[in-house]
């Protein structure tokens, strides 16, 4: 199982933002030299008050940090991009990183951010659909032309194509259709954080026997996202992490993230200690272990994106937790 970071990139109004950047770039270093297998950061635009630092800049600036680590996107809002600048910039990202690029995508969920782009939320399966498509034949042919409901183009080519043939395209999805489609149409399925570990597995099944069922390779990554902070024990953790876990959460629940989380999203929940059972892994070393080796031994977990930072948390606390992870967790469940 490898493990990669998710940093998060979303700091709150009267943060200074410079420094913020070059924490990161920091905690990139950091967990470049304790072993890690790659970073992660995500996407969403409209965050205000809230200061959230874009995508593409960001990863570039990192992946200058990154040694042999993969870099990914974990998510690019596709349906929000235009699939050509999306393959010209991403291709020369993977050029920059040695082919290390994996491409995380998914749908967007917040109607004001389709609504900005001039776009409507319910087009954003076929924008997706498409999209994902037109990246794969600008990053492999020459004289593309293709014709959509969305997008169309007529005998075009990008230069420079990406390092590796193609980058791998990784599907975020929540919903069982969009779990189904992961299975089709993506190299790997990157599953949520929210979602209880017990409703996962009926998921992860669902995953391998769509796969199945279309004659698919049974051999395919899965990833997963999770929450993790370790502390002195479980007592301690929770009370650590709570502040900081607890305000993101809140947060993504208000931005509607838990909408199409099937069974109980944890959107009712006000006790942290309930919300983290069967959802986040939050405890001391030898539970951090047992909840990581669940993931490895029973979900079928691949790669784990695992976030140990949150937005306020102080710095020595957020480099305390990469340390401890490393040191004490990686080597028990990798």
């Amino acid at each position: 199982m490898d493990v990669g970071v998710f940093l998060g990139s979303q700091y709150s109004a009267d943060e200074d933002i410079s420094v913020a950047v070059q924490d990161l770039i920091e905690q990139t270093r950091l967990i470049r030299d304790t072993g890690y297998d790659a970073i992660w950061l995500g996407q969403h635009f409209l965050s205000h008050p809230a200061q959230y630092l874009q995508t593409t800049p960001l990863l570039s600036r990192l992946s200058a940090e990154a040694g042999d680590m993969n870099v990914g996107t974990n998510l690019l809002l596709l349906p929000m991009l235009n699939p050509v600048d999306v393959a010209e910039q991403y291709a020369t990202l993977d050029v920059i990183t040695g082919g290390k690029l994996i491409l995380g995508v998914g749908l967007g969920y917040r109607a004001e951010e389709f609504a900005a782009m001039q776009l409507d939320k319910k087009d954003r399966v076929g924008r997706l659909v498409e999209g994902v498509e037109i990246l794969k034949r600008l990053w492999t042919e020459d004289n593309v032309s293709y014709q959509g409901k969305h997008f169309t183009l007529d005998n075009v080519s990008i230069a420079p194509k990406p390092l590796q043939n193609r980058p791998q395209i990784w599907f975020g999805a929540t919903a069982d259709k969009a779990i189904e489609r992961a299975a089709l149409q993506a190299d790997a399925w990157i599953a949520t954080s929210m979602t209880e570990w017990g409703e996962m597995k009926r998921q992860v099944d669902l995953y391998h026997q769509t796969r199945a069922d279309a004659g698919l390779a049974k051999e395919v990554r899965f990833a997963k996202c999770v929450e993790l902070f370790v502390g002195d024990d479980k007592e301690s953790a929770l009370r650590e992490a709570e502040p900081f876990i607890g305000a993101k959460y809140k947060a993504y629940y208000s931005w509607g993230m838990g909408d199409n989380v099937p069974g109980e999203s944890g959107a009712g929940i006000s006790d942290f200690g309930e919300l983290t059972k069967n959802r986040f892994i939050v405890g001391g070393v030898d539970d951090v272990i047992e909840d990581c080796l669940y993931h490895r031994d029973v979900l079928g977990v691949t790669d784990l994106i695992v976030r140990l930072n949150f937005p306020g948390m102080p710095r020595e606390l957020v480099r305390r937790n990469i340390e401890r992870f490393a040191s004490e967790v990686i080597p028990q469940v990798r």
